[in-house]
């Protein structure tokens, strides 16, 4: 592997002499980090709406009226 010690002589040379990407491991662990970032995302979704759902199915056996909001109640 070289060693770059002038960065401006290195950007200024044409494409066929650099040998290599301008940082180490160039294409080999973005493809790995985007695949545990969809994970990740769907796993966050998944649990996001399961605990919303049972959020608003707790509330929506509490049946409040319309006009409930004028006696102050918590958790509306």
């Amino acid at each position: 592997m070289a060693t770059v010690t002038n960065w401006i002589d290195h950007l200024n040379k044409p494409a066929e002499e650099v040998a290599g990407s301008v940082y180490p491991g160039a294409g080999s662990s973005e493809f790995i980090l985007v695949l545990l970032l969809i994970v990740v995302w769907i796993g966050w979704s998944v649990i996001t709406d399961k605990s919303e759902r049972e959020e608003l199915e707790r509330l929506s056996r509490k049946r409040h009226g319309a006009n409930d909001h004028k006696s102050n109640i918590t958790d509306w």
